[in-house]
C-alpha cells in the first residue's frame, strides 16, 4: 500500500536531515522507500544518487539512476554504474550495450577499448586480447592500458605471454604498480606458477616482503583475476588509487565504490575509498568501516592502521586513537612506524614528554637496524622537538644538534636547532647561521624566512629583516608569530604605524600564551632594545 502523503513527508524530511549529518544507513533507507512509492520524483532520485555514490549503497544508486537515465539527466558515472550491474548479473549483452552508451558520452569514452575487451572475455565472442590490440589507444589511457593487457592475457590463459607483459609493466612503472603486482601475481599463484609469483614481488620494501611471505604460503594477497569481474575491478581501482592520490574527491570515491562492487576484498581500493570517504563527509566511523576488512596481515596492514589513527584523531576521538596507537606499537615486532605513530599521537595530544620517550625508543629500535639508518636524523628532530615543546631544553638542545649533525642539509633540523636558539637569546651567531644556511636550502619556506628575518632583526640588520619576513608573511599570512616580528621590525626601522597594524594581525591571531605581550606591543611599542617600553 502507497504510504500517506503525511509519511512521505515524513521520511523525506528525514531523508534530508541523515543525509546532512552524514548517516549513511538512514538517509539511504527513507531514499530507497521514497523512490519505491515515488518512481517518478527526479527531486528525490537525484537526491538518492548523490548519497549512494557517497555512502557506496549500490542497489539505491542503481535504482536512482533508472530514475535520471529515464528522465535524460543520468550523471556520467551512471553509465558506468549500469556497466557494473550488467557485469556482476554477467549480461554481456547489456554490459555491451552500456559500453556503448560510455563510448557515446564522451567522459569516460577512453575506458571503451579495455571494457569492450573485457565483456568479449565475458561473453566469449572473439579474442579479447587482439580486440584490445586493434583499438586506438589515449593519453588517458596510456597509464593503465598496458596492465590491462598483461591481465587480460593471464585471465585467458595465456600465462606465458601474461607473465612477460606483467615483468614489463612492473620493471616500466615502478612503486606506481604495486597494486597491479599483487593482482598479477595473485593470479599466477591461482595458475600454479608460484615462483612467477614470487619473483614478480622482489624487493626489500616490508609490504613486497609481506606479500611475498603470503604467496609462498599460498595465500593470495590480491584477488586473483581470472575473468571479468576481477579485470574490470582493478581498472576502476585504479582510477580510484590515482586520482584519490592527486587528491580525494567525488569521482575517486565513485570509481572506488565500482571497483568494490565487483571486487570487495581490494585492499588498496578500500583504502583510496576510505580516504576518499573522509574527505566526503565530517565523520570517521564511515570512513573505518570501509578500510575495516583490510588484511591485517597483508601488505597494506601498515596504512590500514595509520589511516585508522588519523581518522580517530581528526574526529576527535583521540583517546581511541591512542588507545590505538599504543596497542599497535606494543605489540610484538612492532614496526617502526608503529613507534614513530605513536610518538605521534602523543604530539598530538599536546604530551610531550610521552612523545619524546617513545621517538627515542624508534631511535633504539632503529640504531639496531642497519636499513633504517638513514632516518635517525629526522628520528632525533622528532625527539628533540618533543623534548622542546615539553619544556626540557636542557635535553633537547643535544639531541636537535645530533639531528643536525646527522642531517646537516635538512632545512626543518636547521630551522629548528637554530629558532630555538635566537628564542632563548643563546649562540646568536651560530643559531643565525643554521638559519641562514636553511633559508639557502628552502628559500620559500615561510617559517624559514621567518627564522631568518628574526635572526636579522636581532643582529641589527632591519632592512634585511624586514624583507624576509614580508616574504614569510606573504606565504602565511594568519601566522601570529610571523605577524608580531613583522611588527617588531617594522617598529625598529621607525615605520610605526604599520607595526602597529601587523601587531594586530597578529593579535587577532594568538593563543593565549602570547596575546598579553602583542597587547602590550600595542599599548607601549618598543624601546631601543626591542624590548616593551
Amino acid at each position: 500500500m502507497r504510504p500517506s502523503d503525511r509519511e512521505m513527508m515524513g521520511q523525506y524530511v528525514t531523508a534530508r536531515l541523515a543525509d546532512s549529518i552524514g548517516a549513511d544507513a538512514v538517509a539511504s533507507r527513507n531514499y530507497s522507500a521514497l523512490l519505491g512509492a515515488m518512481p517518478d520524483e527526479i527531486g528525490v532520485a537525484t537526491r538518492a544518487y548523490r548519497r549512494a555514490m557517497i555512502s557506496g549503497d549500490f542497489d539505491l544508486a542503481v535504482k536512482s539512476a533508472v530514475v535520471l537515465d529515464k528522465a535524460g539527466i543520468l550523471p556520467a558515472d551512471g553509465r558506468l554504474l549500469f556497466f557494473v550491474k550488467a557485469v556482476q548479473d554477467r549480461d554481456w549483452g547489456g554490459a555491451g550495450r552500456a559500453v556503448d552508451r560510455v563510448m557515446s558520452d564522451g567522459n569516460f569514452d577512453f575506458l571503451g577499448p579495455i571494457l569492450r575487451a573485457w565483456v568479449a572475455m565475458g561473453s566469449g565472442s572473439g579474442d579479447p586480447v587482439a580486440l584490445l590490440d586493434a583499438s586506438p589507444s589515449s593519453a588517458l589511457a596510456s597509464a593503465f592500458r598496458p596492465e590491462q593487457r598483461a591481465l587480460l592475457l593471464l585471465a585467458a590463459g595465456r600465462t606465458d605471454e601474461g607473465l612477460a607483459a606483467s615483468q614489463a609493466v612492473a620493471a616500466a612503472g615502478g612503486a606506481r604498480t604495486f597494486a597491479f603486482r599483487l593482482s598479477a601475481a595473485s593470479t599466477l599463484l591461482a595458475k600454479g606458477r608460484k615462483d612467477a609469483a614470487e619473483a614478480l614481488l622482489a624487493g626489500d620494501e616490508p609490504p613486497l616482503v609481506a606479500a611475498r611471505a603470503m604467496i609462498a604460503s599460498g595465500n593470495p594477497p590480491a584477488t586473483p583475476v581470472l575473468g571479468p569481474a576481477e579485470g574490470v575491478a582493478r581498472l576502476f581501482g585504479r582510477l580510484a588509487i590515482d586520482l584519490g592520490a592527486q587528491k580525494p574527491s567525488p569521482l575517486s570515491l565513485s570509481f572506488g565504490w565500482l571497483s568494490l562492487a565487483l571486487d570487495p576484498k581490494d585492499d588498496a581500493v578500500r583504502l583510496a575509498t576510505g580516504r576518499a570517504l573522509a574527505a566526503a563527509s565530517d565523520g570517521a566511523d564511515e570512513a573505518l568501516a570501509v578500510i575495516d576488512p583490510v588484511n591485517g596481515a597483508g601488505p597494506f596492514a601498515p596504512l590500514k592502521d595509520e589511516f585508522s589513527v588519523v581518522l580517530l584523531a581528526r574526529d576527535g576521538q583521540r583517546d581511541k586513537a591512542l588507545e590505538v596507537a599504543r596497542a599497535l606499537a606494543d605489540k610484538p615486532g612492532a614496526s617502526l612506524p608503529d613507534v614513530v605513530r605513536l610518538g605521534d599521537t602523543y604530539a598530538s595530544l599536546d604530551r610531550y614528554a610521552e612523545a619524546a620517550d617513545s621517538y627515542g625508543r624508534a631511535i633504539r629500535q632503529a640504531e639496531r637496524d642497519p636499513d633504517a639508518r638513514a632516518v635517525l636524523g629526522s628520528l632525533y628532530m622528532l625527539r628533540g622537538g618533543a623534548l622542546e615543546r615539553s619544556g626540557d631544553w636542557k635535553k633537547a638542545l643535544p639531541v636537535l644538534s645530533k639531528a643536525v649533525e646527522l642531517s646537516p642539509d635538512d632545512p626543518t633540523a636547521l630551522n629548528y636547532l637554530g629558532y630555538a636558539q635566537l628564542e632563548r637569546g643563546q649562540n646568536i651567531a651560530k643559531a643565525a647561521a643554521l638559519v641562514t644556511r636553511a633559508a639557502e636550502l628552502k628559500p620559500d619556506d615561510p617559517a624559514i624566512a621567518d627564522s631568518l628575518g628574526y635572526a636579522l632583526l636581532l643582529r641589527g640588520d632591519v632592512a634585511g629583516a624586514v624583507a624576509a619576513l614580508e616574504r614569510a608573511v606573504a606565504g602565511q599570512p594568519d601566522d601570529p608569530t610571523i605577524n608580531e616580528h613583522l611588527g617588531d621590525a617594522y617598529w625598529a626601522s621607525g615605520r610605526h604605524f604599520e607595526a602597529r597594524y601587523a601587531w594586530r594581525a597578529a593579535a587577532v591571531l594568538a593563543d593565549g600564551k602570547s596575546a598579553p605581550r602583542i597587547a602590550e606591543k600595542l599599548e607601549r611599542g618598543l624601546d631601543q632594545a626591542g624590548r616593551i617600553r
